[in-house]
């Protein structure tokens, strides 16, 4: 099992498999979040994930960068917002790795 060179031009077939990306814990955990919202704020993210300001901000930026992530900047009222979503490379992506997981899961199980 290898890992892909993640890239927003990545087709379908290719998010299969492991990507290191997702192998630092945050990271996973903010696409485990996001796979079931359309958006979610940078307040909900930072509270769930129990990350810090900065970590967000850091893991965020990297899976950006990747065309994993999506990121929305406005305000409400006076006060400065940024939303989050997954991208569909994102949930291609995280798709795969998780279902990489779940297959070596299996074949631990089995021996």
């Amino acid at each position: 099992m290898t890992g892909h060179d993640p890239g927003p031009d990545r087709t379908p077939d290719e998010g299969a498999g492991r990507n290191p990306i997702f192998e630092t814990g945050p990271r996973l955990a903010l696409c485990a979040l996001l796979q079931g919202a359309k958006w979610v704020d940078f307040a909900t993210a930072r509270d769930m994930l129990g990350a810090s300001d900065s970590a967000v901000s850091k893991h965020s930026r990297t899976l950006e960068e990747a065309g994993y992530l999506e990121v929305r900047k406005g305000s409400v009222g006076r006060r400065p917002r940024t939303w989050f979503r997954l991208t569909k490379e994102g949930r291609v992506a995280i798709r795969g790795h998780l279902d990489w997981l779940a297959g070596l899961r299996d074949a631990l199980d089995s021996t």
